[in-house]
């Protein structure tokens, strides 16, 4: 019934899809896509609700978007945030976690919890005709749980156990790696999911408070997308949610990311792959002007499967991996401070291959910055996102999602289209310009996880 992340990348960004379709060059037409009609309101307690009518299915879809991720985590005790997100489900004032998981079968309705880094976001659908029965119920987990000692104790166990099994994961292990690189010196730098010695220090007091002092509807937001009418959605959400009371919350700043060349080769036992991985802080905004140069240029790179410059080189060419790609993951907002967005890159190859691997793909980034791309590359490019937008909105969760970044970043209203319509436009100078002074191959974070007792690396050309 749940689901529960270890991170979260919570942008509509389309960076797995690029990185995973092949591109099609189209001939450019005008984009014919109906505007979505949305209506937002702020309630007294200080809930934004952002309502669209989706006429497809009767489906009520909404998620509920709360500024309490892991970067609240207090030090010594990390994987509280995601710890709270487990538990909230299993009791409140009139029902236990068994009688909650019945109900929620009963209506056909799905429920999920999505822990982040910044944010923890609740996922609920039905039937629009069980509307206001799963809005009762999601209302009442969201607002007051009891979060009773056997399910704590449980879940705490659950959690440890989960945690050790992943470290014998070397996709998990260099994920976390990655993070304590590219994050160090930020409360943004551990695992969501916390460390075994931490989540044994959680007590039940500390999940409580958590709840108390962040699960705030003035640090939240609703995005309903359903067959209602955006007014009547509104009105429905309005009715079980103007009772959450606000609270005045005092969140930490963060750090900003530091940038400067590490490299770490990491030892897990056993392994016969390389994990590797390159990123860098990219000082650019999802509203940026040129933000969208960039996503071009790094669709180029390795972003777009099969016909990027790095899959080709890596995969066709030299046959060292099946996967190799680079996205650009937009940048946190947080207490409305701009932070960095991430350039990464990555695959995974044969411990006999990692050196010269690694090597290949830190060449092909340092070309794409100082050589730039071709106006071939640019055409085929644009093709792709030109057919690319009939498939961005066709699901209440993509339109959901959709919502959500457009009221995160503060971005207009059908952003995804004006979005298509700005890389049309672009020229084969505007996306070098922007490779050129985005693309840092002087202070980027690299990490290897491998078996060192199998291989050497000696000669990185860092």
């Amino acid at each position: 019934m749940k689901r529960f992340l270890p991170f979260l990348i919570f942008l509509s960004c389309a960076t797995t899809e690029e990185k995973e379709e092949e591109v099609m060059v189209r001939e450019a037409k005008p984009i014919t896509v109906s505007e979505i009609k949305v209506v937002e309101k702020t309630l007294p307690n200080g809930l934004h609700i952002i309502a669209a009518k989706k006429d497809k299915l009767p489906i009520f879809h909404m998620e509920i978007v709360i500024k309490a991720g892991s970067v609240l985590d207090p030090e010594g005790k990390e994987g509280l945030a995601n710890l709270v997100g487990s538990l909230v489900d299993e009791g409140t004032k009139t029902k236990n976690s068994t009688q909650i998981a019945e109900y929620l079968e009963s209506l056909g309705a799905n429920f999920e919890v999505s822990v982040g880094k910044t944010q923890t976001t609740i996922t609920a659908r039905s039937l629009t005709s069980d509307a206001d029965n799963l809005l009762d119920i999601v209302s009442e987990i969201i607002i007051s749980p009891t979060f009773p000692q056997k399910e704590f104790q449980r879940e705490k166990s659950r959690q440890i156990a989960s945690i050790k099994n992943d470290l014998s994961n070397p996709n998990y292990v260099t994920s976390i790696k990655l993070d304590a690189l590219i994050y160090e010196g930020t409360p943004l730098a551990h695992p969501t999911d916390g460390y075994v010695e931490s989540i044994e220090k959680i007590t039940r007091e500390d999940v409580v408070n958590f709840h108390k002092n962040y699960w705030l509807p003035n640090l939240s937001y609703i995005v309903v997308v359903s067959d209602l009418e955006p007014e009547e959605a509104i009105g429905k959400v309005e009715k079980y949610f103007s009772g959450w009371q606000r609270k005045d919350a005092s969140l930490p700043d963060i750090p900003q990311i530091s940038a400067k060349k590490k490299v770490e080769i990491f030892h897990m036992d056993g392994i016969n792959q390389a994990y590797i991985r390159l990123a860098f802080p990219v000082n650019i905004t999802r509203n940026s002007p040129d933000y969208n140069k960039l996503r071009v240029a790094n669709y180029i790179l390795g972003g777009s499967g099969f016909s990027s410059r790095i899959l080709k080189k890596i995969r066709v060419e030299k046959g060292y991996a099946y996967s190799a790609y680079s996205y650009v993951m937009p940048n946190i907002v947080w207490k409305n401070g701009k932070y960095p967005s991430i350039f990464i890159a990555g695959l995974q190859t044969r411990v006999e291959t990692s050196e010269d691997a690694t090597n290949t793909l830190i060449e092909l980034i340092k070309e794409a910055k100082e050589k730039g791309f071709t106006q071939e590359e640019l055409d085929a490019a644009k093709g792709f996102y030109n057919g690319y937008i009939a498939r961005l909105s066709e699901t209440y969760s993509q339109v959901a999602s959709l919502l959500s970044t457009r009221y995160l970043y503060g971005l207009p209203n059908m952003f995804w289209i004006k979005d298509i319509e700005e890389i049309r436009n672009l020229s084969l100078e505007d996306i070098n310009g922007a490779a050129k002074k985005y693309i840092d191959v002087e202070n980027f974070v690299l990490l290897i996880v491998t078996d060192t007792t199998k291989v050497k690396i000696k000669n990185l050309k860092i």
